[in-house]
C-alpha cells in the first residue's frame, strides 16, 4: 500500500525519502495551502543546508475520520460549533478542504445566520469555493458521517491533539537541520530552536499582548464614555445605593465574593447517629466524600461539612414514636401540616426548627398535632454475600440455642424453609422439637463397593478405602492399586476426611460447619442482627425479617405485628430491621414482677403493614384476617412537641442529592440540608431586566423561587412555607407575579456542579441571552471536575478560584461567589469578620476584586441594640476604596435593603 493510500489526499511538505540538496523541509499546514495555489513558501531551504536526516517516509499524525466528525457535528449543531470554536483554529485540520469548511462554517456563525450543509455549500459557491472541498455532497456526506453532534468537543480535542504532534515533528526537523547546519552563533541557534519548540503550544494567530500606545487610545475612549454619563452607574446594579456609589455597580470582568459564617444555622447535635450504606456515623465525625443515605433509601455522598458550631439555640424535636433529635432553630425539615394531610393536592414544605416550635399543635379544641415528617422509603442497597442464609439466621435468632447450632420448633414448615435455604436438619436425641443444623455440601455419592481382596460388598467411610477390614487390608497392596486420597471441595488439598464432609481440617475449621459461621458473625453467645444483614438488598432483609417473625412473632387483635424478646440487643436490631424496610414502628418495655430487670424484661416491637412479612402459613392467614384498612398516617411520624433546650455544639452537612434530604436519628427520619447574593441578583433581573443566573448547590429551585417572591411581595416567608397566607398576602403575590416571572433570571440547582458545566453553561447563556451577572452559591460545594484530582482541597479552591476569575473576564460579566468564614469571628469581642477568616483564604482573596463580608451582631447578641441591621464589610475593593455599608435586614422577608427602605 502507498502512501496516498492511508489518506484522503497527499500531504505536501512532508518528503518521502532522505533529504537531499534542494529538498525542501516540512512546512506549515498553511504553507501546504500556499504551495497548492502556486505560491513557494520556502523557509530556509536555501540557508539551511541539508545533512544526514531521514525517515520522514511515515504518514504525519492526523484523524480523518476525526476532522469529518467535527465538521459534521457544527453542521448539524450551533451548540456544537460554540464548544469547537474553543478548542480548533482552520490550520489545525490536516486537509485543505476541511480548512475550508470550517472558516465558512464560522463566518455564517458569526453573523448570526444558520450553518448547514445548504447555507456552507452556498457560501463556498459565492466565494469560489465549492469544487474545492469537493462539491456540496461532500458536505451532506460529513453529516452523514458524524455519530453524535453531542461529541463534537471531544472530536475537536483529537483534531487538537494531532495538529500539536505535527506542528512538533516540523519544528522538530528544522531544529534537527539547525543543528547539521552549525551556521552561525551557538547562542543565536538554541535561541531559535527554542523559539520552535514555544512556537508548537502556541493556540492563537494574534498576539494576546500590545504595547502602551495601543492601548492609551482605548482607556481614554472609556474614560471620556464614564464622564459623559454625568456620574450614571455604569455597572450592574446591587440595589443597595451605598454600595453602588462606593463601587459604581458591580462590573464586568470581575469576581465578587460575599462571605458569611455557614448558614448562620441548619445544623444537628454532633451526637445525632446518621445511618450509612454500611452502618452508622454520628454528625460530628461524618466527613466529606462519605455516604450517607437519602429519604429514597439510596446511597448519598457528603459534598460539604460545615465546623462545629457553638452558641446556637437549640431546640429537642420528639416525635409520636419515641424519637428525639436535638437541633438549631434554623435547621430545616420537609414536613406536612394537617391542612396539606387533608388536600392532597398541597405538597409538604420546608419548615425550620423554630418555625415548627411555633405552630407544632393546630388551633383546635383539641390541639392536635400539626407537622409530620414521611417515613423513609426501604433502603435501596445492593445485593450482599451473607455466610448464612437471611431466613435461616432469623430463624436461628429468635428459636436458636444461643450456644450451639441448634433450633427449637414443633412447625414442621419452618425445617422445610431452612432446608431449602441448603441447611442439613438433624433430630437431636429421640424428641421431634430440637434439631442440629449443619452445612449441606455436594459429597461424593456413598455407594456399595466390593472388597479388592474377598470381593465381600461394603460401604466405604473414606473415600480411598477399598477393602472390608483389617484382614483384607494388609493385602490389599498385592490385591489392587494405590487408590488416592479424597481431595478438600474448598482449597483442593489432600483430605482424609469422610463422604459426609469432604473438607480439610483448617477449612473445617474457619468455615466448614455453622457453628463456625455464627462464631464468624459474632452472635455465638451474643444473640444480635449483625451489621451486613441490616444492610442487606431488601429481598435479604425481607428473609430475615420472615425467619425472626415466623419464631417469635406475633398478630394482634388489631392485625399489627408484634416481635417479643428479652434480649434487648436483638430487639433494637429488630426496630432497626423495620425501619429499614420503610415501616413506623415503636418499642415497648415491660418488666415481669418477681425476676431481675436483667432475667425478664419484654420489649416488644410494633409496627402495622399491609406487606405480607410471615412465611408459616397459620400466621400469614392470622395476619390477612386481622388486618384492618391502612390509614396514611401509618407512612409519617407526627411531631409531638419542640422545646428550647441548652445550647449544645451543632454540625450540618450538605449531600448530593437533588431533594437535598438526608437520614437521621436512630429512627431514620428524613431532614433537610443563604440571601445577600439573591438581592444582588433580585437587582440586576428584576428592577432594571438584566439577564442573570444563579448557581445553587445549596437550595433547590422552588426554595429560591419562594424566597425571591418573598423578598418582592413582601410576604413573609414563614407563611408560605405553612400555607397560613392572608387575602392581604395572596393580593401581594398577585401584583408581583408578572414583574417576577418576566424577569430574565436562570435558576440551576444542578447537585455536584463542577467547574466545567458552569462554564459550559454561562457561554450558551451569553451567547443566546447577553448574561450581565452570574452567581455561585456556594464555592465550597464546587467540584473542579477536572481528570486529574488535586492534591488536597485547598489546592482544588485555588483552582476554581482562578477558573472564575478567568470566566470573569472571558465573558466580561461580574461573577458572584458565595463562600464560607472559618469560626474567626467567634474568637473575636465583637465577632467582626476579616478577610484572613476566608476558607482557603489565600487564593480567594488574591483572585477576587472584592471582597464583602456580611456581619450581623443580632446573630451573636440576642438582646443586641442593632436588631434587624447588618453590616456589609468591603474589605477588598481593587479599583476604589473599602467602606463598611449597613443595611436593614428583613428575616421575614429573606431580604436585604438598604437602611431607609421599609
Amino acid at each position: 500500500m502507498t502512501q496516498s493510500e492511508h489518506v484522503d489526499s497527499p500531504a505536501p511538505g512532508y518528503a518521502t525519502g532522505v533529504p537531499g540538496p534542494g529538498d525542501h523541509l516540512p512546512v506549515s499546514r498553511r504553507s501546504r495551502d500556499a504551495a497548492a495555489d502556486g505560491e513557494r513558501h520556502d523557509r530556509g531551504a536555501d540557508t539551511w543546508p541539508s545533512g544526514p536526516v531521514g525517515g520522514f517516509d511515515r504518514v504525519p499524525p492526523q484523524d480523518l475520520d476525526a476532522e469529518k466528525s467535527v465538521l459534521g457535528g457544527m453542521l448539524l449543531s450551533k451548540d456544537a460549533i460554540a464548544d469547537v470554536v474553543e478548542t480548533l483554529q482552520g490550520q489545525d485540520f490536516y486537509r485543505p478542504a476541511h480548512e475550508t469548511i470550517y472558516q465558512a462554517v464560522l463566518d455564517l456563525y458569526a453573523k448570526g445566520e444558520p450553518a448547514d450543509p445548504i447555507t456552507v455549500a452556498a457560501e463556498l459557491t459565492r466565494r469560489g469555493e465549492i469544487a474545492k472541498v469537493g462539491g456540496p455532497g461532500y458536505l451532506h456526506s460529513l453529516v452523514q458521517a458524524v455519530p453524535t453532534a453531542a461529541n463534537a468537543q471531544y472530536y475537536a480535542e483529537i483534531v487538537h491533539e494531532r495538529a500539536v504532534l505535527r506542528r512538533l515533528v516540523e519544528a522538530g526537523t528544522r531544529i534537527t537541520q539547525m543543528g547539521y547546519a552549525a551556521d552561525g552563533d551557538v547562542d543565536e541557534i538554541v535561541n531559535s530552536a527554542q523559539a520552535e519548540i514555544y512556537a508548537v503550544t502556541e493556540q492563537r494567530t494574534s498576539e494576546d499582548y500590545l504595547p502602551l500606545a495601543d492601548i492609551m487610545e482605548g482607556a481614554l475612549d472609556e474614560i471620556e464614555a464614564i464622564g459623559s454619563r454625568s456620574g450614571q452607574m455604569s455597572g450592574v446594579p446591587t440595589g443597595f445605593t451605598d454600595l453602588d456609589s462606593l463601587t459604581n455597580g458591580l462590573h464586568p470582568g470581575q469576581m465578587i465574593v460575599i462571605a458569611a459564617r455557614p448558614a448562620m444555622g441548619k445544623a444537628l447535635a454532633l451526637d445525632t447517629p446518621l445511618p450509612t450504606p454500611d452502618g452508622w456515623t454520628t454528625m460530628g465525625d461524618v466527613r466529606e466524600g462519605e455516604e450517607l443515605l437519602d429519604a429514597d433509601g439510596r446511597p448519598t455522598r457528603v459534598v460539604a461539612a460545615t465546623d462545629v458550631m457553638h452558641g446556637r439555640p437549640c431546640y429537642r424535636i420528639t416525635f409520636d414514636d419515641g424519637t428525639t433529635v436535638v437541633a438549631d432553630a434554623e435547621h430545616q425539615w420537609l414536613t406536612d401540616t394537617r391542612s396539606s394531610r387533608r388536600y392532597a393536592h398541597r405538597a409538604a414544605t420546608v419548615k425550620t426548627t423554630k418555625e415548627i416550635a411555633e405552630t407544632v399543635r393546630c388551633l383546635t379544641a383539641d390541639r392536635r398535632t400539626n407537622h409530620s415528617v414521611r417515613n423513609t422509603a426501604p433502603l435501596d442497597l445492593p445485593e450482599r454475600a451473607l455466610p448464612i442464609p437471611p431466613y435461616t439466621l432469623g430463624v436461628w435468632l429468635g428459636d436458636g440455642s444461643s450456644t450451639a447450632a441448634r433450633l427449637t420448633t414443633v412447625d414442621p414448615e419452618i425445617l422445610e424453609y431452612v432446608q431449602k435455604d441448603g441447611i442439613t436438619i438433624r433430630p437431636v436425641g429421640n424428641t421431634e422439637v430440637t434439631y442440629a443444623l449443619s452445612l449441606t455440601v455436594d459429597a461424593p455419592e456413598r455407594l456399595k463397593q466390593s472388597c479388592a481382596v474377598c470381593g465381600m460388598e461394603f460401604v466405604p467411610r473414606l473415600a480411598h478405602v477399598r477393602t472390608c477390614g483389617r484382614s483384607c487390608g494388609g493385602r490389599a497392596r498385592a490385591a489392587s492399586a494405590p487408590v488416592p486420597h479424597a481431595t478438600c471441595v474448598d482449597c483442593g488439598t489432600t483430605c482424609f476426611s469422610p463422604f459426609t464432609e469432604p473438607r480439610c481440617a483448617p477449612c473445617t475449621r474457619r468455615h466448614g460447619s455453622f457453628l463456625v459461621l455464627l462464631r464468624e458473625l459474632g452472635v455465638l453467645g451474643n444473640k444480635h442482627i449483625p451489621t451486613e444483614y441490616l444492610r442487606g438488598s431488601i429481598a435479604q432483609r425481607r428473609a430475615l425479617l420472615a425467619g425472626l417473625l415466623d419464631t417469635d412473632g406475633t398478630v394482634s387483635r388489631t392485625g399489627s405485628v408484634q416481635f417479643a424478646v428479652t434480649n434487648h440487643a436483638l430487639a433494637e436490631g429488630f426496630r432497626e430491621l423495620v425501619m429499614s424496610l420503610g415501616y413506623r414502628c415503636g418499642m415497648v418495655t415491660k418488666r415481669v414482677k418477681g425476676r431481675s430487670e436483667e432475667s425478664l424484661t419484654y420489649y416488644t416491637v410494633t409496627f402495622t403493614t399491609d406487606d405480607e412479612v410471615f412465611r408459616l402459613g397459620r400466621k400469614k392467614q392470622a395476619h390477612r384476617d386481622r388486618l384492618r384498612p391502612s390509614t396514611p398516617k401509618l407512612g409519617q411520624r407526627f411531631i409531638t412537641s419542640v422545646e428550647e433546650i441548652e445550647s449544645v455544639p451543632v454540625r450540618c452537612v450538605q449531600v448530593d442529592n437533588p431533594a437535598h434530604l438526608y437520614l437521621c436519628s436512630r429512627s431514620m427520619v428524613p431532614t433537610h440540608n443563604s440571601t445577600l447574593a439573591l438581592d444582588f441578583a433580585r437587582a440586576c433581573s428584576i428592577r432594571n431586566n438584566l439577564p442573570s443566573v444563579i448557581f445553587s448547590l445549596e437550595m433547590g429551585r422552588n426554595e429560591i423561587a419562594m424566597r425571591l417572591l418573598s423578598a418582592e411581595a413582601r410576604v413573609a416567608l414563614h407563611h408560605m412555607r405553612s400555607g397560613s397566607m392572608t387575602d392581604e398576602d395572596w393580593n401581594r403575590l398577585a401584583r408581583q407575579m408578572p414583574e417576577v416571572t418576566g424577569a430574565p433570571l436562570y435558576i440551576d440547582d444542578s447537585p455536584n456542579l463542577t467547574m466545567m458545566e458552569i462554564r459550559a453553561k454561562c457561554r450558551r447563556l451569553k451567547q443566546r441571552n447577553d448574561l450581565r451577572l452570574v452567581v455561585i452559591d456556594y464555592l465550597q460545594l464546587m467540584q473542579s471536575g477536572g481528570s486529574r484530582r488535586p492534591e488536597s482541597r485547598q489546592q482544588e479552591v485555588s483552582e476554581m478560584s482562578r477558573n472564575l476569575k478567568l470566566l470573569a473576564k472571558e465573558l466580561e460579566v461580574p461573577v458572584i461567589a458565595l463562600s464560607q468564614l472559618n469560626r474567626g469571628p467567634e474568637q473575636r469581642t465583637d465577632k467582626k469578620p476579616m478577610v484572613s477568616d476566608l476558607r482557603e483564604s489565600g487564593s480567594i482573596e488574591q483572585d477576587a476584586d472584592m471582597v464583602i463580608l456580611l456581619h450581623r451582631e443580632d446573630a451573636y447578641e440576642k438582646e443586641s441594640p442593632r436588631a434587624g441591621e447588618a453590616d456589609l464589610i468591603v474589605a477588598k475593593h481593587r479599583n476604589g476604596p473599602t467602606a463598611t455599608i449597613t443595611v436593614a435586614f428583613q428575616g421575614h422577608y429573606s431580604r436585604f435593603v438598604d437602611m431607609a427602605q421599609t
